[in-house]
């Protein structure tokens, strides 16, 4: 029996959901990784930059970890695959003193950590420059937990990035000459760019936590194998994948659906066997409906360590298979601190 929610049908419970069996079977390689080198617990992050509750999963109280944009809603790039959607929930901070002001509010009202992103430039980048010293005074000042979403990053950036003591710095890697030109609108760049920025932020020893859009280059895989591949070279201290969702893209984008929830599993597992022993995980974006449940029940028999805004009875069925759940509040790219 399936019932009706506002992102198509979910089960009644998750033992309607029609896995593929044989899919599940090869999955539980990368259950034996997560196990033998992480134990039994898995993280379920609900991250304050939303409110997400269902029946099994919520975290109570204000929110702990939340996004702010030093773009607002403004990106040069409008990829294809965002078209700057992904920062209409973010707090604009266009300025350093603003930035600043926002802040102490937030850490007036509760909030212990901040994501710092925006949209990019025409080049790629997001341009913290002007911003690195307020982030080291909210480190200092505030004593705040501060990561960065960055784009493509030279050496005076990953430098900077340093000097302000910011804890992590998190960067989508694309595995795919074309999808840069042509999703991203980056005709310029190439694959040398992203690994050029992972070996940056890795020589002025970052705590990196890369992210791979699964299907971002219209909904098919293409490059996120190779991702994952230049990833696992640098040895990140977590790996956050995530799959495109179309409803954030350009009106000729929204008919392409995303990669099926197995097409995804099969990346996972991927990841999961190319980086045994650090963090991976399941970031925020995902497609809802019976999709996400069936890509979060992958997930776990695909050994990841944690899953953000977890579907509907996923925390339950986590633990009918043994796993114990941890909540987090915080961003999952923080999951590596949570580890240690």
């Amino acid at each position: 029996m399936w019932i009706k929610d506002k992102g198509g049908f979910l089960p009644a419970s998750l033992e309607d959901i029609p896995l593929d069996q044989q899919l599940v079977e090869e999955l539980l390689e990368g259950w034996e990784i997560r196990k033998r080198n992480f134990g039994d617990r898995v993280f379920f992050h609900s991250p304050g930059f939303k409110h997400y509750e269902v029946d099994d999963f919520s975290v109570k109280g204000g929110p702990k970890f939340v996004d702010i944009s030093i773009t607002g809603k403004q990106c040069e790039l409008m990829c294809d695959h965002c078209a700057s959607k992904i920062l209409w929930h973010m707090i604009p901070a266009t300025t350093p003193h603003e930035l600043m002001q926002v802040a102490q509010n937030l850490k007036e009202k509760g909030v212990e950590g901040l994501l710092i992103s925006g949209g990019s430039n025409k080049d790629g980048v997001v341009e913290l420059y002007p911003f690195l010293d307020t982030m080291a005074r909210i480190k200092e000042d505030l004593q705040m937990l501060v990561t960065c979403h960055v784009g493509l990053v030279d050496e005076d950036l990953a430098k900077g990035l340093k000097e302000a003591k910011v804890d992590a710095v998190l960067i989508d890697i694309i595995g795919d000459d074309e999808t840069i030109a042509q999703v991203y609108k980056l005709p310029h760049k190439t694959t040398a760019d992203y690994d050029r920025s992972l070996y940056f932020l890795k020589k002025y020893q970052h705590h990196i936590v890369p992210h791979v859009i699964i299907g971002l280059h219209y909904g098919k895989i293409k490059g996120e194998y190779r991702a994952i591949d230049m990833i696992s070279h640098y040895d990140p201290d977590a790996l956050v994948l995530v799959v495109v969702m179309p409803y954030y893209g350009k009106a000729r984008f929204q008919l392409l659906p995303p990669p099926s929830p197995e097409e995804c599993a099969k990346v996972i597992l991927y990841a999961r066997k190319q980086i045994p022993t650090r963090p991976v995980v399941i970031g925020c974006a995902r497609p809802a409906g019976q999709e996400r449940v069936k890509l979060d029940v992958y997930a776990l028999y695909a050994g990841v360590n944690g899953i953000t805004f977890p579907a509907e009875g996923v925390v339950t069925y986590a633990r009918q298979l043994g796993i114990e759940p941890v909540v987090s509040p915080n961003c999952c790219s923080t999951v590596f601190m949570l580890l240690n």
